[in-house]
This record gives C-alpha cells, structure tokens and sequence, in this order.
C-alpha cells in the first residue's frame, strides 16, 4: 500500500502556509509496523491524529516509478508543521504570524464564547457558598444520570451512519452501523432531555446551572451553548445532500418531533402523519434521506448537549460531596443490573452447545475410523450434519 499525506506548514520565512506531500510504501516496513500503519489508516479516525506517530517514516515529494499497491490518500485538518517537519501548535502559530509573543491563536471553528471564555480570567467556584433546594438540585441529579446513559449509547459513539448517493438511476441508500434496537435505545434517552415536558432536561438542568452560579464565566459559556442549541431547533436541517444548497421547507425541531411522534415514542395521529408526509415529499419521498437527516439533527443535539451537559454533571458531582448530599436519584438500570446483557443469546447459546457437541461426536467418528490423518477435525462437517438432523435443526 502507498500512502499520500498531504500536509499543511507554515514557512517562517515568509510568514505564510503551503503544502507538504508526503508518501509512504508500507511494503518496505517492518511485517509489525506494516500491519500497524495500515490498521490505523483503515480505521480512519475523522482528525487522523492517530497516524501522527507514523510522520517519521513517510519521505517528502513524490514516490518512485516502481512503487506499486493501492494508493491512500488523507490530510489531519488539525495537524500543521513547520518548516522543518515539527508540529507546529496554534499558540506558536499565533506568534510566528504577528510577531507578539503573547499572541493566542483560535481556529476558525471556534464560536465567540468558546474564545471568550478562553481569554476571560476564571475565579475558583466555591461551593460552600451556594445551596441549591432539592427540587432544583433532583433537576440536575437526572439530568446527568441520563446525560451518562445518553453516552454510553452506540449511536452517539458511532454517529449516524451515511447517506450513499443514487447509482444508475437508483435512489439513495443509508448505512449505519447500529441497529435498529440501538437507534430505539438512543432515542428513549435523548427524548428525555429534549421534551420540554421532562422534569429534568437540558433546557432546565441548564438554567439550574447557571441559577447557581449566575455570572462565572462557566455558567455565560454554558448558557451561550444552551442558547445556540435552542435557536437552532427553528432553522433547517444543514446537511442537504440530495437537494444541494436548496432550503428544506421544514425545521429541525418539526423533524425531530415528526419521528418522534410516530415512529418512535407514540402511535401517529392524523396530524403527525400528515407531517410526516409532508417532510418526506420535500426531500423527493425517499424515507432514507429523510431518516438519515433525523439521525443526523439529534447525533448533532446530543453533541451540543454533551458539550454543556459534562460541566453541569461533574458540578454536580462536586456539588454533592462538598454538602455531604444524601439526594436519592434512582440509578439507571444499568447501574443497578451489571449482568444485563451478560448471558448468550438463543441463537449463540444454540449454536455453541451444538458446536461443542459435534466437536465431541467427531472424536468419536474419527476413532471409529482408526483415527486416520488429520485428526477429528475431518469429521466435524459430518458430526455437524448428524447431529442437526437428529435434533430437528435441519434448514
């Protein structure tokens, strides 16, 4: 396999960034470095990051004539160098490019209050001086015990999938990789920190949050993210593939609550049906558009409410053991049943005992035989087939 890395550097010369290309033979490796270089290429992290411990072995310009094997080709958007080949940190960027020692560097994709909150000065937050009543203070209690589960879920993990455009004429195709039971798991705890009917969701954990700790610059970021994240429900969705920089004609709040209202936590109504229709004939009827851009719109919600959520979770957390609080929230299910999902299924449990068992018989068949070469593997295909017609298991 021949690796092209295209990277980004900044000449001090001239104060200005240009690319460095870069290639890699992984036939010319050590057997272990050839297999590891080419596993975490395949693996295919969304920074690349991860292929930065390889940078030393890749050459600089263009790769000889003979080289042969399939070509990679990959960037890492948040990796930069400089003109020697040494990574190159936004800070040390910032200075390079103005000449101010004490300069900071944001990237471009950081919000107002992401840099605000950066350069504002941050006092400690004493909480022996704040006291929260237990209706508030249960608020935030299940608000971060569903945050967790909403985390440890494979959808959140995972992301939601992709949207494979038409061939032929054909129509688009969504691929995941979770399943359906995943995607439901997801979606019963994200709807509870999204209804604005449950007791402790995102909107209300918080505006407890910020209650607490009013004008730290923590609780200003917190609720700069909760604004962002409420001003979003009202525009379309973004990510518009198959309509190109056309508008969708519906929010992201009325698609999340179309799926919501009927496939997921209630029996449609005529009125929810009808909106459903309507969502769908805007993306041209095709269901996996549209259900790729609803996995879409709440994987990037549940982001943005992870990215507020953790800080509130872990003042909780502090603020519990620094009162002693003996506030009851009811454990996840989870928490309280370690061996959920702990034993074999009926397929495995079935196809393990009748594995095990034509295992034995084969060592049987084999003796019988005079024990020939090759041992009681020989006979499992027939101890197998045997053993499945005598127990009714037959296809």
């Amino acid at each position: 396999m021949v690796l092209f890395w295209r990277v980004r550097y900044l000449d001090s010369q001239d104060n200005c960034f240009k690319d460095r290309d870069l290639w890699l033979d992984t036939g010319t490796l050590d057997s272990i470095i050839k297999a590891a270089v080419e596993a975490t290429y395949d693996l295919n992290d969304s920074s690349r990051r991860s292929m930065l411990r390889y940078r030393h072995l890749f050459y600089e310009g263009r790769p000889p004539a003979d080289c042969l094997g399939f070509n990679g080709c990959f960037i890492a958007p948040d990796y930069f160098e400089d003109e020697v080949g040494l990574e190159l940190s936004y800070n040390r960027m910032a200075v390079i490019l103005t000449g101010n020692p004490d300069a900071i560097f944001f990237p471009s994709d950081m919000t107002p209050h992401d840099v605000e909150f950066c350069v504002t000065e941050k006092p400690p937050v004493n909480l022996d001086k704040i006291y929260l009543p237990t209706d508030q203070l249960t608020i935030i209690g299940y608000f971060s015990r569903d945050l967790r589960e909403m985390l440890e879920t494979a959808l959140y993990k995972d992301g939601p999938g992709s949207l494979s455009g038409p061939a032929f004429g054909g129509r688009w195709s969504l691929k995941t990789a979770v399943s359906d039971e995943e995607i439901r798991s997801f979606v019963t705890i994200f709807r509870r920190l999204y209804m604005g009917k449950e007791p402790a969701n995102f909107s209300k954990a918080v505006a407890v949050f910020t209650g607490a700790l009013t004008s730290h610059p923590i609780a200003k970021w917190v609720q700069a993210i909760a604004t962002e994240y409420q001003n979003a429900w009202q525009q379309p969705p973004d990510s518009v593939p198959m309509l190109g920089p056309h508008t969708l004609p519906f929010t992201r709040e009325r698609l999340i609550d179309v799926y919501l209202y009927t496939q997921y936590a209630h029996q449609p109504d005529d009125k929810r049906t009808r909106e459903f229709n309507e969502c769908l004939a805007a993306v041209g009827g095709n269901r996996s558009s549209l259900t790729w851009l609803f996995l879409t719109e709440i994987w990037k919600a549940a982001i943005q409410i992870r990215n507020a959520g953790t800080v509130i979770a872990d003042f909780f957390d502090r603020y519990c053991l620094a009162h002693n609080s003996s506030l009851s929230v009811l454990a996840s299910i989870r928490t309280d049943h370690p061996g959920l999902g702990t034993m074999e299924k009926k397929a495995v449990l079935e196809a393990r005992i009748i594995r095990e068992k034509a295992e034995e018989l084969a060592i049987v068949f084999w003796e019988r035989a005079g024990r020939p070469d090759g041992g009681s593997a020989v006979f499992i295909s027939s101890a197998l087939e045997q053993l499945r017609i005598a127990t009714g298991r037959v296809d």
